[in-house]
């Protein structure tokens, strides 16, 4: 065999080889390729099945959001209703006061005797008061100051008949009695009633004590006479 031919052969044989690896190649390739695309169709199939559960989730999270805001709404409702209220009656509270308070400059008519009737009461449950003003200052002697006082409780010394002044409930704005489940004193005394009786009866017990008598009225039939 000559050198030509045996290079030839050899050629061929190498090329044979080269042939089969690439088959070879080819042939793995193939799995490996369709390995990672099933991969790639895995992830997106789950990322699509989160998402869906997310929807679902959400769908079904939706009504119990609605509801919350519901019951929100109505416990708001009540509370907004009775602030409403209540700065109604304020409002018509100090409407009432203002009609029946005294002017603020000028002089003042006192009238003799003096019915406790304050307009801010829808309705009083005892008679009406007779307050004998006139009989206090002339006979009992007493000053303007001893139940006229300022938003500290102290006497208005310099205050003279016929002087200018508000009237109890410009102050003391809350109609009635106090109820039973409050215990401040200052904040009764925010009461109207709660604030008349102190003042009367205060001064009716203290003047019986000093002088040895019951002259002085100190319950409430005493002042709220029954009609007869």
């Amino acid at each position: 065999m000559d050198r030509k031919t045996l290079v030839l052969m050899l050629t061929e044989a190498l090329l044979i080889v080269v042939l089969v690896v690439v088959i070879a190649l080819d042939f793995n390739k193939a799995p490996a390729e369709k390995h990672v695309a099933a991969s790639h169709d895995a992830v997106h199939e789950e990322a699509a099945q989160d998402a869906a559960v997310e929807e679902k989730t959400e769908v079904a999270e939706a009504p119990a959001a609605k509801e919350v805001a519901k019951a929100e709404i109505k416990e708001e409702a009540p509370e907004a209703e009775e602030v409403a209220e209540k700065e109604e009656v304020k409002k018509e509270v100090a409407e009432k006061a203002e009609k029946a308070a005294p002017a603020a400059a000028g002089k003042t008519e006192v009238a003799d005797v003096i019915a406790m009737d304050n307009p801010t009461y829808a309705k009083h449950k005892k008679t009406i008061v007779q307050f004998t003003h006139k009989k206090h200052i002339e006979e009992y002697k007493l000053s303007c100051g001893e139940c006229h006082h300022d938003e500290k409780a102290e006497p208005l010394k310099d205050l003279k008949m016929g002087d200018a002044v508000q009237g109890c409930i410009a102050c003391h704005d809350k109609p009635g009695k106090a109820p039973k489940e409050v215990k401040d004193k200052a904040e009764k005394l925010t009461y109207h009633t709660n604030a008349l009786h102190k003042n009367c009866i205060d001064c009716h017990k203290a003047h019986n004590k000093k002088n040895n008598t019951k002259a002085a009225p100190a319950s409430c039939g005493q002042c709220h006479v029954k009609k007869k």
